[in-house]
């Protein structure tokens, strides 16, 4: 049993939920587990989160907001293929140095009955709609062009993850796949 070393809070929760969901997985996570992993009891969590989706929906905005600015950061002062090349690999990066934290972001509901969450999903795309739109790209066209850029990349990664890709170089067949790509933008 971990000792628990600060006094809880929201914050703390969702950081150390952060941090578990890397090591152990988003199935593994309970409130009695992250509470175990705290040094304290289960009932102690429910003074800081109402309950487990409470706590996951949370995860879920945070793991969507350190993703926005993850992009925004990266793709700074770029432009068309230098800023989907380095968005790109920023992406895959993050999922598999935060591969709980990825399975966070991918396991959200793109919309429903949640306006704030529908809104995070789609502030999500706002970075590479940003650089999308350095190709000419506007409106409905930027929007379903960073959905096919989402897929590729979340596509890939699911493959790397999980095994598929075993004994291929997956940095080359990746950086052509993203050339494709904004070779498809460029001739749209």
């Amino acid at each position: 049993m971990a000792v628990r070393a600060t006094k809880l809070s929201r914050d703390s929760i969702v950081n150390a939920a952060l941090t578990f969901l890397d090591r152990e997985g988003w199935d593994a996570l309970t409130i009695n587990a992250l509470a175990n992993q705290l040094g304290t009891k289960g009932p102690s969590l429910y003074n800081h989160v109402h309950s487990l989706d409470d706590l996951r929906r949370t995860v879920r905005m945070r793991v969507v907001g350190d993703i926005i600015d993850m992009l925004n950061t990266v793709g700074q002062g770029r432009t068309r293929d230098d800023a989907v090349m380095v968005m790109a690999g920023a992406y895959r990066s993050y999922a598999h140095h935060h591969p709980g934290r990825y399975s966070a972001f991918t396991r959200m509901p793109l919309g429903g009955d949640d306006p704030e969450f529908t809104e995070a999903t789609h502030r999500a795309a706002a970075p590479v709609i940003s650089v999308l739109e350095s190709y000419g790209l506007e409106g409905d066209d930027a929007f379903y062009a960073a959905l096919e850029f989402w897929s590729a990349m979340h596509g890939f990664v699911l493959l790397e993850m999980t095994g598929v890709m075993n004994g291929i170089d997956t940095d080359a067949v990746f950086t052509d796949m993203v050339l494709r790509l904004a070779a498809g933008m460029e001739r749209r």
